[in-house]
């Protein structure tokens, strides 16, 4: 989910190199009326920009549609790091906190989704809540 096209295009690029399937919103009413509408997501990732609050605070909507909390990674490009810093405590303080700069890094990102097939992998013995699968 990005307020910015080209940076949609980018992200979107970046994960159908590595081969996980995608889906690219420019809103976040646009994701969750998608999940409403029976699609089904793993992860979100999120780009922050100038409405970083305001989209950050629809966070709750996406998990009531999905009936779970996805996990969620974030993008700021380097000259909008600055905008990292006005988002609510809440959620820098969070354990599960994910942010990468922007265009994103292949290798950051690969780190990113195997850490969901980790939780995956858990899930399948019992622990954790299953997210994510990547291919070859």
């Amino acid at each position: 989910m990005d307020s910015d096209g080209l940076q949609r295009i980018c992200t979107s690029n970046s994960l159908a190199v590595l081969g996980t399937d995608s889906a690219s919103f420019g809103r976040m009413h646009e994701l969750v009326d998608a999940i409403r509408a029976g699609h089904q997501f793993d992860a979100l990732i999120v780009g922050l920009h100038a409405d970083a609050a305001k989209t950050v605070s629809q966070l709750p909507d996406v998990a009531e549609a999905a009936g779970r909390a996805l996990p969620v990674l974030y993008l700021a490009h380097h000259t909008e790091l600055h905008i990292v810093h006005r988002m609510p405590a809440s959620v820098l303080a969070q354990e599960s906190f994910r942010l990468l700069a922007s265009p994103v890094d292949e290798r950051a990102l690969i780190e990113w989704l195997n850490a969901l097939d980790m939780r995956d992998e858990n899930d399948a013995r019992g622990a954790g809540t299953g997210f994510l699968r990547v291919g070859p």
